[in-house]
């Protein structure tokens, strides 16, 4: 691993990211399940984004960030269910290799949506690391915003 000083202090590169996001969701825990684990329901909810998958196994594509940017990517091996409670992705290919898990907290009238991420780049690469994570997490929020006023049963703006 690479270090590095910068104004006396002592840095190592990043090889690894972990990140967390919360969401709320004014709905009970087992229908944001329901939309989250069936790869066919995808594409209803999250805006322009592509889905399939069996036995398994995830692939998605979904827009990017602003008209230019790259979409989107990754194929994913999905276990870790917990019916009503979560998931876990096991990132496989794509731009970042790791797990993206889903857990669900019912919390007053709803649930609180986390999704925790835990990825490097394939062969250990630190290079665009952070973009494609920041990447990654926009995609995500976007399509779980999507998914929060489908089932709040909110029109979605343009």
């Amino acid at each position: 691993m690479r270090s590095f000083v910068a104004g006396g202090l002592y840095f190592r590169a990043v090889r690894r990211s972990n990140t967390t996001d919360e969401f709320f969701v004014g709905v009970p825990s087992k229908l944001v399940y329901d939309a989250l684990v069936d790869p066919r329901r995808i594409d209803e909810w999250w805006p322009g984004a592509s889905a399939s998958g069996t036995d398994g196994r995830l692939a998605l594509r979904a827009p990017g960030f602003g008209t230019f940017a790259r979409p989107i990517r990754f194929e994913a091996r999905v276990d870790g269910m917990r019916d009503g409670e979560g998931l876990t992705w096991w990132l496989e290919s794509g731009p970042l290799r790791g797990r993206g898990e889903w857990w669900l907290e019912t919390f007053r009238a709803g649930t609180i949506v986390h999704y925790y991420l835990e990825v490097e780049r394939p062969g250990g690469k630190r290079r665009g690391l952070m973009r494609a994570v920041r990447r990654h997490r926009w995609g995500v929020r976007r399509g779980i915003n999507a998914l929060k006023d489908r089932l709040e049963g909110r029109s979605r703006i343009a």
